[in-house]
């Protein structure tokens, strides 16, 4: 009685952990390949990368502006001593 019991417990333990080691396993892949991820992985880093180049260039537009006044203003300074 005792052995069949024995085997009952060591199987549904056995059973258990490798159907939780399994689906453990199955996530992993399919977190590991799924198109998605990685899909959106990159299309976040072309955005980042899209707001990072836009920002640059505007930043450079308004200092070439900026430098562009000091210029002209030098400019007049010089041009009105003469």
């Amino acid at each position: 009685m005792f052995k069949r019991l024995r085997w009952l417990l060591l199987g549904g333990i056995f059973g258990a952990g490798g159907s939780l080691w399994v689906r453990r396993q199955f996530r992993y892949l399919y977190e590991r390949y799924a198109p998605i991820r990685g899909t959106a992985t990159v299309a976040g880093a072309a955005r980042r990368v899209t707001r990072d180049i836009r920002s640059a260039w505007s930043d450079g537009r308004r200092q070439m502006r900026d430098t562009e006044t000091e210029l002209r203003k030098e400019h007049m300074k010089v041009y009105d001593r003469s």
